[in-house]
């Protein structure tokens, strides 16, 4: 046995300052990635604020002079069929301006699906006086009209529709 020791070759090694600039390229690595990420999640919320805005003007309404004002005797009538589809909700204002005798006024609103068939929707409380009276809709088919009767003398009285979607 002779004590030889094998001789150890001298190789490149990796210094710290190849560690550093190694790992200064990894920090700047993951520096960009979060950079993008941030910037895609500010990109998506944008984005989402864009579709679904809060602001009142974007809500359509429609005005629908469901009855024009006048005299209505003693009688059954219907207004004439209006298409409400576009919406999905309203208030239906009342107004009587005159009313002679003893008289009472039945106001029903009538929806349907086809403008062939109709259903009660709502039933207003009777009127029996001048005044104006109010009525929220909401659930209405595609067709929305109005039914009265007039019981007694007769009644002076207009009906609006306003409609949102």
């Amino acid at each position: 046995m002779t004590g030889h020791i094998p001789r150890i070759e001298k190789t490149a090694s990796v210094g710290r300052s190849a560690l550093r600039n190694g790992s200064l390229a990894v920090r700047w690595t993951f520096r960009l990635v979060w950079a993008v990420l941030a910037l895609l999640v500010v990109i998506l919320i944008a984005d989402l604020a864009g579709l679904c805005p809060v602001r009142a003007d974007d809500r359509k309404t429609r005005v629908i002079a469901l009855l024009s004002s006048g005299i209505k005797t003693a009688a059954t009538a219907q207004s004439t069929a209006f298409d409400v589809s576009a919406y999905t909700e309203g208030q239906i204002y009342i107004d009587v301006t005159a009313e002679a005798g003893t008289s009472t006024l039945d106001i029903t609103i009538q929806t349907s699906p086809d403008n062939a068939t109709w259903y009660t929707h709502t039933t207003v409380a009777q009127i029996t006086a001048t005044g104006q009276t109010r009525q929220a809709v909401t659930n209405f088919g595609n067709y929305l009209r109005i039914n009265y009767v007039v019981g007694g003398t007769s009644f002076t009285f207009s009906v609006t529709g306003v409609f949102k979607n």
